[in-house]
């Protein structure tokens, strides 16, 4: 029997409710990952637009979700490429540290 996994649900300002991995999760509660919260996405436009708030760290979690539908997309319309649920979690996890180097 497989252990069922606890997700943890954000709300996105973009995409709403949004269901992470436990691994995502531990990747977002790292010190590294937690800095992307103080690095504006918009940079100056802030300045024009107070209500332009987006940070690194909310757009992170907003591609890793974007980069998931679209593993699952493929998956579902190309099942010759054989992508396992591991794959689809590695694409996640791509997502949401494309910006760590930031």
């Amino acid at each position: 029997m497989r252990a069922v996994l606890e997700t943890t649900v954000f709300n996105d300002p973009i995409h709403g409710h949004v269901e992470l991995h436990p691994l995502l999760v531990s990747i977002i509660d790292t010190p590294q990952f937690q800095r992307l919260r103080n690095i504006k996405q918009l940079g100056g436009a802030y300045y024009v637009y107070p209500g332009a708030s987006h940070n690194r760290f909310e757009h992170s979690i907003g591609v890793a979700y974007l980069a998931g539908e679209f593993a699952q997309a493929l998956r579902s319309r190309q099942p010759e490429l054989n992508i396992t649920d591991r794959d689809v979690l590695c694409v996640k996890i791509a997502g949401l540290c494309h910006d760590l180097g930031e």
